[in-house]
């Protein structure tokens, strides 16, 4: 018999991902559950919270994971289901991604936002958080349908932070190098996210070759004063020219895509390349 998962009507980021916890990480309970959305004063059916093992509520009813209650600040619907899925053993403490989501759920939920920098800016609108009330609004899905919308986008977030975990790791196995415009970083990675990474913590000119296939790509920073064309040149002398694409940017070079047709990897190395840049630069 499938469960019953019950939160608020009109639910927020907390609720919906308190909801995605349980289904996504204790699937042989929750896999298949039927969703209910009823009003935040209530229970389902109006029976009494925690009675029933096939109805669990999240952020509402004042149960085991509902955290309205005296003291309750300090924590949130979705921080107790996780707590619950760790003890469990079906979510490794470990998982610095699910443990990133459950803090981001908390601070929401806590309104730290109103406190970011620039907290009207535009580019917050497009955050979840934001948007569910939105879709609440506009009235052109019910419940259940912007709840399993934000799934999907959760689902979506959490590859998101596993590949930022893993590029963190790989840059500190990257070799870091200095040329005229900075810092440089050489790595292996089969993880493209490696490269805004890598840019995000000041690396000037990133130097990334897929472990397995062999393909390359070479991206600076996005600032006017850098000009890759001679360092394309550079690579020409050593490479075959139809294996590498200069962007219009003239701050990527690309040896294989996955926007574009496949290309032939490169024979040049990492260290190779390194060198050539500090030739040219």
């Amino acid at each position: 018999m499938a469960k019953t998962l019950v939160t608020h009507k009109n639910p927020d980021l907390d609720a919906i991902t308190s909801l995605w916890l349980l289904i996504r990480f204790d699937q042989p309970h929750y896999g298949d559950a039927h969703l209910e959305f009823i009003p935040a004063s209530t229970t389902y059916k109006n029976l009494p919270v925690d009675t029933d093992p096939d109805v669990v509520h999240v952020d509402v009813g004042y149960g085991r994971f509902d955290h309205h209650l005296p003291g309750g600040y300090e924590t949130c619907a979705a921080k107790l289901v996780y707590e619950h899925l760790v003890a469990q053993g079906l979510v490794s403490p470990s998982d610095t991604a699910i443990r990133q989501m459950v803090d981001f759920s908390l601070a929401i939920d806590r309104f730290e936002d109103s406190g970011w920098d620039e907290p009207l800016s535009t580019r917050y609108s497009y955050t979840l958080h934001e948007v569910i009330p939105s879709l609440h609004t506009l009235q052109v899905m019910d419940n259940e349908a912007v709840a399993r919308y934000v799934f999907l986008y959760l689902d979506g977030v959490y590859q998101r932070l596993k590949q930022i975990v893993k590029a963190e790791e790989e840059i500190k196995m990257g070799v870091e190098f200095s040329w005229e415009k900075g810092r440089g970083i050489a790595m292996l990675s089969a993880n493209s996210e490696a490269i805004k990474i890598a840019q995000k913590q000041g690396y000037s000119l990133v130097i990334l070759k897929h472990p397995d296939y062999g393909h390359m790509r070479i991206k600076a920073v996005p600032e006017k004063n850098i000009d890759l064309t001679v360092l394309y040149d550079k690579i020409l002398e050593h490479d075959k020219p139809d294996q590498w694409f200069l962007h219009p940017s003239k701050q990527m070079l690309l040896n294989g895509s996955d926007k574009s047709s496949p290309k032939e990897p490169t024979c040049l190395g990492l260290d190779e390349v390194v060198e050539l840049v500090k030739e040219v630069f």
